[in-house]
């Protein structure tokens, strides 16, 4: 049934020109392989205008938004990107919900009309394209109303109405964005499951990872800053958060196993930096890597793990790095939550510090060739396409149905 779709649009969280790794990103390119996609920025906001105008990036965004230059642009065969020539009020600090709908309904009208400006232009019509709106749940709200495209869906990734911007307004309005869609795609059991409670069509349709630079098997060069600290070496590889991570789990496996080395890759944030892991003489701080650099590192960890809280936020999370962590064949700890359970038995989960003690000792113990080969294909497994081809198993049952 795809002969009815003229194209894609996804409409995005993240700015293209940020060329952050983003799913939205990722899932614009693999539909580009199909269809013609159009990746929409998000739209700028007063306050954005205020703090950014001062950067060349900011003035280009704020010329866009009034109109002047390119707002569409190619960027890859048959992918452009959309910048709004349209400014949004900053309002999430409002408390009053019916001044509020109102100027999010205005918000959303300004996005859609400059996005039915830019399908005009490239000889697109709105009820011909297939909508997937990346968790902008304000402005997905007014999808169907102010653009009415052949159909929408709705991805969530993380559980966002747990972030204080999100939550005041994101509690009562996400549900209702959820259930105008056509369908709910989510990355992980948790999230599809929450957003079953507002449409029945929702589905976990897990997480696509870019492991083609973790190759087990290559031997890399091993980091100088790396090769001084002794064996064995429990590491974590990734943005070290308070908000995400266990810093009182991570102290007490320490302190508790000073044989260990606790060895921490990637950028601190302020908690990270004030703890009290800087002063525990095995662990090791290595500081921010380029993402070339990571095989090498993780190559020559003796165990990976992803000592995560659990909460609101990060509980429906799913978790990239153990995609990394088991393309590179490391046996791997993680803290037990519900999206974990689609990497058993590749790796070992636990809950505290006596737990993770347990795992990393179990961890520890020699791998057999055909569990890290198992662990290995789990990960690889996990592709863009093989989220895109569940996205167009749902979209052609819609298509085929009396609905479209």
């Amino acid at each position: 049934m795809s002969e009815k779709i003229e194209a894609y649009i996804v409409i995005a969280q993240q700015e293209w020109a940020l060329n952050l790794g983003s799913n939205a990103r990722n899932l614009a390119v693999e539909f580009s392989k199909t269809k013609p996609v159009l990746y929409v920025n998000p739209a700028i906001d007063l306050k954005s205008i205020l703090t950014q105008t001062k950067t060349s990036h900011g003035k280009k965004r704020l010329a866009l938004a009034l109109g002047f230059g390119e707002n569409t642009v190619k960027v890859a065969d048959n992918l452009w990107v959309h910048t709004p020539s349209t400014i949004s009020y900053s309002i999430s600090w409002l408390k009053n919900i019916s001044l509020y709908d109102t100027f999010n309904e205005r918000n959303g009208k300004g996005f859609f009309d400059s996005l039915k400006k830019a399908i005009k232009e490239l000889g697109w019509q709105a009820q011909k394209t297939v909508v997937l709106n990346d968790s902008q749940m304000f402005t997905g709200l007014f999808t169907k109303k102010y653009f009415a495209p052949l159909l929408s869906f709705y991805y969530i990734r993380d559980n966002l109405i747990e972030h204080p911007y999100f939550k005041f307004h994101g509690t009562r309005v996400e549900p209702e964005t959820i259930e105008l869609a056509d369908a709910v795609f989510a990355n992980s059991a948790y999230l599809a499951d929450y957003a079953r409670n507002h449409n029945a069509i929702s589905l976990d349709i897990g997480q696509g990872c870019e492991t083609d630079i973790y190759q087990a098997d290559f031997t890399y060069t091993e980091p100088e800053d790396l090769a001084k600290i002794p064996h064995p070496r429990i590491g974590y590889v990734g943005f070290l958060t308070a908000e995400r991570l266990d810093i009182k789990l991570l102290e007490e496996v320490a302190e508790t196993n000073p044989d260990w080395q606790m060895v921490l890759i990637g950028p601190e944030e302020i908690v990270f930096e004030q703890s009290r892991l800087h002063h525990i003489k095995n662990v090791h701080f290595l500081g921010s890597k380029k993402p070339n650099q990571l095989p090498a590192y993780m190559q020559y960890l003796d165990v990976c793990m992803n000592p995560q809280l659990v909460n609101p936020l990060t509980i429906g999370n799913y978790p990239r790095k153990i995609d990394e962590y088991l393309a590179m064949g490391k046996p791997t700890v993680a803290t037990d939550t519900p999206a974990m359970k689609m990497f058993l038995p590749h790796v070992e989960l636990a809950i505290g510090t006596e737990g993770y003690k347990q795992a990393i000792k179990k961890a520890l113990l020699p791998q057999s060739q055909e569990a890290r080969k198992a662990a290995i294909d789990c990960a690889k497994g996990h592709t863009w396409e093989a989220c895109v081809k569940q996205i167009y198993a749902v979209q052609d049952q819609l298509l085929n149905s009396e609905k479209i």
